[in-house]
């Protein structure tokens, strides 16, 4: 007899506990509860946890205090947080610390479904992310960034609202190309096209010339193993940085 995975959920609000809880229970698996993060830690030291899903809104210990908690003493459990509405800071805080993935309220069945099976499948693998020094990204490469696209955008929208755009696109780039590594992984073509269709795309739209290149490659064959991740990474790092450099420049010169 097959045994099912077991995941934690926890969350201080029962109506939103019990509802999670019914929806993961629903996909077959084994579900553990915990109205905070004190007693989830408690629980997955004494319980056999496959996976943790916390909202990040809790008091005593929230969600980003868990995680902290959970990766220093069980690393290789993977770990899915849930925020009721897009703070970026946060999920670039969860995303440091090593979550699987997050979740922004309402949570969706589909998505849930397939995330859930990859944490557990392939959550204790790490892709891992290299930070670049600044001594790093001295030569961009010529073929890097429109800057043509770039100074339109700059021309056309307001200073703060084009760099929230690029915050938002910092964020979300690196949980998408993380996403493409894991689909492909798994020989998941369909989510692996569809993910950098949508990277692509953006990257477009941003001026952002030889990731978006990349991404459209890997949306043409996507049933091919993805050999370069690493280059992949380093890519999209240097793409947000001389993007950040090219738009500081451009700001300055008009503030002139």
């Amino acid at each position: 007899m097959e045994i099912k995975p077991t995941i934690l959920i926890v969350d201080d609000d029962r109506v939103s506990l019990s509802l999670l809880s019914k929806l993961v229970e629903k996909l077959d698996y084994n579900v553990v509860l915990a109205e905070d993060g004190m007693q989830a830690f408690e629980v997955i030291r004494s319980e056999t946890i496959d996976l943790v899903i916390a909202d990040y809104d809790m008091p005593r210990v929230n969600g980003l205090e868990l995680l902290s908690k959970v990766r220093a003493g069980f690393p290789r459990l993977p770990f899915i947080l849930v925020t009721a509405y897009s703070n970026l800071s946060v999920i670039r805080e969860a995303w440091a610390s090593g979550a699987f993935d997050f979740f922004q309220k309402p949570v969706y069945v589909d998505r849930l479904h397939q995330t859930i099976r990859l944490a557990i499948e392939y959550g204790h693998l790490s892709i891992a992310r290299r930070k670049f020094s600044a001594t790093e990204m001295q030569a961009p490469d010529q073929g890097l960034l429109n800057t043509g696209v770039i100074r339109e955008l700059a021309a056309a929208l307001e200073r703060d609202d084009l760099l929230h755009i690029i915050e938002e696109f910092e964020t979300h780039a690196r949980i998408e190309l993380e996403q493409v590594l894991r689909h492909s992984m798994v020989k998941d073509a369909v989510m692996v096209k569809s993910v950098a269709h949508r990277l692509a795309g953006t990257a477009t739209n941003l001026g952002l010339i030889k990731i978006s290149e990349q991404m459209r490659a890997i949306e043409a064959s996507p049933e091919n193993a993805i050999g370069n991740p690493d280059e992949l990474d380093l890519c999209l790092e240097m793409s947000i940085h001389w993007l950040k450099h090219h738009l500081t420049q451009i700001f300055q010169d008009i503030a002139v």
